[in-house]
């Protein structure tokens, strides 16, 4: 994501602030010294912010301890998040319905920033269904099947500038990887022909997924719906099956999302 061209450093200082509290998972607390050796600020400035911070209730402070946490207003804040994106205001029966179908597991991401993030999961196989509706998990862009369908219908410039700029190579997280810009715009490039995205072990040893483009009234793709499988149950007659599934899905969620359009293109 880039910089805002006018920053404002305090503000700027107040969400590190916020940013540093949020990975504290001991329940203890941070104090103003850690803070302002992480920052790199002095310690002044830090309780200046942290208490403004807590006028708004964006962070508490234990009064014997000294150490700051994250206060109750960011959790409100953040519920709202969910209720301002119709993504989030989806039934999942139609996920649970496809999850079932397929008898594997059904993800949902969207855009952010150069990275996929997933806001739905429903976990199924043949054994069994599990519902996971915690959002947040980020994935590589350029080496997921949900990816490379979000950003399929990007122009190519629009692309390159959003994946990693270290001389135009991409990290590497398996030896399937697409490790070069060049290769990915032309795995972009199939992927809109096709109208579907594969990730064939590029994300993860033993694992394939396919995904295809969520719609909203615009007609622009906001979202990916994916099917992810071990690798070792995957053939042609598993591939096609899915792919003739997640069709059927993905139109149906686009519709509730409220597109009107109709993906005339045949499966392979």
């Amino acid at each position: 994501m880039n910089k805002p061209k006018y920053p404002v450093l305090t503000v700027m200082k107040a969400l590190e602030i916020i940013e540093v509290l949020s990975q504290d998972s001991s329940n203890r607390g941070v104090g103003i010294s850690e803070l302002s050796r992480k920052l790199d600020l002095g310690k002044s400035t830090v309780h200046r912010i942290l208490e403004t911070l807590k006028y708004y209730g964006f962070i508490d402070k234990n009064e014997e301890t000294n150490r700051y946490r994250l206060g109750w207003s960011l959790y409100n804040i953040g519920q709202m998040v969910p209720r301002q994106n119709q993504l989030y205001n989806l039934d999942n029966t139609l996920l649970i319905e496809l999850s079932q179908k397929v008898k594997e597991t059904v993800n949902v991401g969207v855009i952010s920033g150069s990275e996929v993030v997933i806001i739905s999961k429903i976990e199924g196989s043949a054994e069994n269904l599990r519902v996971n509706l915690q959002p947040g998990e980020h994935e590589a862009l350029h080496a997921t099947a949900l990816g490379k369908m979000l950003i399929s219908e990007l122009p190519e410039e629009a692309i390159r500038s959003m994946m990693d700029k270290d001389r135009g190579r991409l990290k590497k997280l398996t030896h399937n990887t697409i490790t070069s810009v060049d290769d990915l715009i032309k795995e972009i490039e199939k992927t809109k022909r096709q109208g579907y995205a594969v990730d064939n072990e590029e994300f993860c040893i033993g694992l394939y997924c396919m995904a295809m483009p969520l719609r909203d009234y615009t007609g622009n793709i906001i979202a990916a719906l994916s099917v992810s499988t071990p690798y070792a149950r995957i053939n042609e007659t598993k591939i096609k099956e899915t792919l003739e599934d997640l069709k059927e899905y993905s139109g149906k969620i686009s519709k509730i999302l409220g597109y009107q359009g109709k993906d005339s293109r045949p499966l392979p």
